[in-house]
């Protein structure tokens, strides 16, 4: 466990090897524009951050900063579970574009992987105090068992009994293995609540709800000629982040989801005595040859036997 630290100026090159340490890639706002790193000596925090190792595989971050040059963040580690609780100030965080504003008394649980990192950006000009856990594979299967998960992203509310623990913990004088103790404690704690919030009323899924609304738009309106940039601008995601959570969602891309639910709907007409034409048209398909081959391909049969 490391003890805690004193109050000091952190700089870029502090930033970018706490980067190297833990696979995070920074930027930091320069006048009107973003650069990597820059002048390693320029000031970006003064404050405290203290890292601790409640247990093996498990890492608790302590950050009491004041910041003085806006940065972001985005991960390329991967963690079973990712806990960030705010408890002054505010951040804007989540995964690929779906970026929310967490502020103070509210934390987001998440898992990470390289294909989908955690973004994170910080203003400068305000007082900011987090704290974090990330628990690997071996660490979450032995805290909470072998098939917990972290679930689906999502942001919950600090309960007033958890919030004045965590206060606590950051004015606590322990140190040595009473520190280690109570941080251990708190690790605990955090992630009770983090499981716990993911099914309970503070609970925030926006993302799967935006790909729902996306996915009932296509159920309800196969027959239109829907476009890739209309459905990401509803879900508010990039076409490509849609694309891959849509099909993690539901088993299949957008479109291929579109096709299945137009033949579905196709066969169900044909069955109630449409012709193959009327068909085609009302599913949305202009070529009744393009139809037919989709049809064929689907179901093994032409769509003529089923009238």
């Amino acid at each position: 466990m490391a003890p805690a630290s004193t109050p000091r100026q952190h700089t870029v090159g502090d930033f970018l090897g706490y980067g190297r340490r833990h696979h995070i890639d920074y930027r930091f706002l320069t006048g009107e524009r973003e650069e990597r790193a820059g002048d390693s000596r320029r000031p970006v925090a003064r404050g405290r951050v203290d890292e601790f190792g409640p247990a093996r595989g498990a890492r608790l971050t302590a950050s009491d900063l004041e910041i003085l040059t806006p940065y972001a963040s985005r991960s390329r580690g991967s963690t079973a579970l990712l806990l960030v609780a705010v408890l002054e100030g505010r951040i804007r965080l989540g995964l690929d574009d779906d970026l929310r504003w967490l502020g103070a008394g509210e934390a987001f649980t998440t898992r990470l992987d390289g294909d989908l990192p955690l973004q994170a950006h910080q203003g400068d000009g305000q007082r900011l105090r987090t704290l974090s856990l990330a628990l690997d594979a071996e660490a979450m299967a032995c805290w909470v068992g072998s098939t917990a998960s972290a679930g689906a992203p999502h942001a919950w509310r600090l309960g007033p009994v958890l919030l004045a623990t965590l206060e606590q913990a950051f004015s606590s004088p322990l140190q040595g293995q009473a520190r280690c103790l109570l941080h251990q404690g708190l690790a605990l704690q955090l992630l009770a609540h983090g499981l716990a919030g993911h099914t309970g009323p503070g609970a925030v899924d926006s993302a799967r709800r935006r790909l729902e609304a996306v996915r009932r738009r296509l159920d309800e309106t196969p027959a239109q000629a829907h476009r890739l940039d209309d459905l990401a601008r509803q879900a508010a995601m990039s076409p490509s982040t849609l694309v891959r959570r849509f099909r993690a969602a539901y088993g299949l891309p957008p479109f291929d989801y579109l096709r299945r639910r137009r033949l579905a709907l196709a066969r169900e007409l044909l069955l109630t005595g449409h012709s193959v034409q009327q068909a085609a048209q009302l599913c949305g398909y202009g070529h009744a040859s393009n139809f037919i081959t989709a049809f064929r391909r689907a179901y093994g049969v032409s769509p003529g036997s089923l009238g």
